[in-house]
């Protein structure tokens, strides 16, 4: 990720007074006979949690009030649609992956899609694979 990007939608988010900024990372168990047991997914919560720490902690150094949450969900969407109602967020900030072209777009609904339809707060996106690594200062 950016950190001009990301400190583009902190400007943004500053309009509110003391933002929380909750870093979410879903892992996807789309089989709908797997159990969503966190205990089975133990390891790739811990992996989830440690990729969110340096994000975290720079963003901390900021002065932004953070917290991280890993969650389980049969559908990424799902798992953020599903956060977004059970807490009141003012704006959900998505980093997409890549830019679906051409007929497969018309088929495929990406995860931004679903949570711009279906989140009952704004949805920011950007493309991720437009940005450079986050780089130490």
């Amino acid at each position: 990720m950016s950190k001009e990007l990301i400190t583009k939608a902190l400007h943004l988010l500053s309009a509110f007074a003391s933002p929380l900024i909750v870093l979410l990372h879903v892992i996807e168990v789309p089989s709908r006979t797997a159990t969503l047991d966190p205990e089975l997914y133990r390891n790739e919560i811990k992996d989830a949690e440690t990729r969110l720490v340096e994000i975290s902690e720079w963003l901390t150094s900021q002065g932004m009030s953070v917290r991280s949450k890993v969650a389980i969900a049969r559908g990424v969407a799902e798992g953020i649609i599903t956060e977004t109602e059970s807490d009141s967020y003012a704006v959900v900030f998505l980093m997409k992956r890549r830019v679906r072209k051409g007929w497969r777009r018309l088929f495929n609904h990406s995860v931004s899609e679903r949570v711009v339809r279906s989140a009952n707060c704004l949805v920011m996106t950007a493309p991720l694979e437009q940005l450079s690594p986050i780089q130490s200062t």
